[in-house]
């Protein structure tokens, strides 16, 4: 049995699909942009004519709390649709990963049980690390309110044990739960119990993994966001900014049509591209992971 995977090896599995998969990282990436400037067109359009304020006293206009009700079920089914659209490509994310070098006609996209099996494998991680948390939380709360009552310097002390206690946790938590997903998609099923028993004994492996991920992923951000900020300034969308002291509605607030062109022209251009190699860096490393892993397993050792 494989007592552990190689970390290099996870490491280069987005580099190696990005290069082999160029053209559906950039799908991948185009899809949700897309998705996110249609959101954000319907957004505006919803509220480019209501007033940025009212006078003092006044009712608000009687279209007012239609529209405020229209957008936000507007938002929800929107926040719907985002999620739906990112499980397609995650799980995406990982088909490619497992299948680099063979061509798909859909760009590893699909609709069917694999995305909804691994959809609601994301779903249940989330609301249980989310109620879990919450229950650390109110139970850290109660001590830390018994413990001021006897000393105060004593339930100071305290509760910063318990943050870092449950900071640890979480981090700890994040490692051996990061192979449920793939390993849903690997053997096309809940793989709740299997992705835990991989992750065994392999936390160190997996939290090294997930550490040089995430720093790899700050550095792109740092870079993105620094770039983005010069562009900002050189095309002069604070000069608007500080010229709109008299908008009254929304509508005013928009930078001038040739800004937004340049920007949507970014966005569904390199825009794409890197936000899908941003996508395949994040999930990429621990199908490559998975599937190290269970090669090494022999029968039944993930029922162990």
């Amino acid at each position: 049995m494989a007592e552990t995977f190689s970390i290099g090896e996870a490491l280069a599995a987005p580099v190696r699909v990005i290069r082999r998969h160029p053209l559906a990282v950039f799908v991948w990436g185009l899809t949700m942009v897309v998705l996110s400037l249609a959101l954000s067109a319907l957004v505006f359009g919803s509220l480019a004519d209501l007033p940025l304020a009212q006078a003092e006293g006044a009712e608000p206009p009687p279209e007012f709390l239609g529209r405020m009700m229209a957008f936000q079920g507007m938002s929800m089914l929107a926040n719907l649709g985002q999620v739906a659209l990112s499980i397609i490509i995650w799980t995406a994310t990982m088909r490619a990963t497992l299948r680099i070098g063979r061509p798909d006609r859909y760009f590893f996209m699909r609709a069917g049980m694999d995305e909804l099996r691994v959809g609601v494998v994301g779903v249940a991680l989330f609301f249980g690390a989310y109620i879990a948390v919450i229950v650390l939380v109110l139970l850290g709360v109660a001590i830390g309110a018994v413990a001021w009552q006897a000393n105060e310097a004593l339930a100071i002390l305290l509760g910063f044990l318990m943050v870092l206690g449950l900071i640890a946790a979480v981090i700890y938590a994040m490692a051996r739960l990061s192979l449920i997903a793939p390993a849903t998609l690997i053997l096309e099923r809940f793989a709740f119990v299997e992705g835990w028993n991989l992750a065994k004994g392999r936390v160190g492996s997996l939290l090294g993994l997930l550490i040089c991920t995430w720093l790899i992923y700050m550095a792109i951000y740092f870079v993105i966001a620094f770039l983005a900020i010069l562009a900002i300034f050189a095309s002069g969308v604070f000069a608007h900014m500080q010229a709109v002291e008299q908008a009254v509605t929304f509508r005013d607030l928009m930078p001038p049509p040739g800004v937004i062109a340049g920007l949507v022209v970014v966005l569904i251009g390199p825009g794409a591209f890197l936000y899908g190699a941003v996508m395949t860096l994040l999930c990429a490393p621990f199908a490559s992971a998975c599937r190290q892993l269970l090669d090494g397993s022999p029968q039944g050792a993930l029922e162990a």
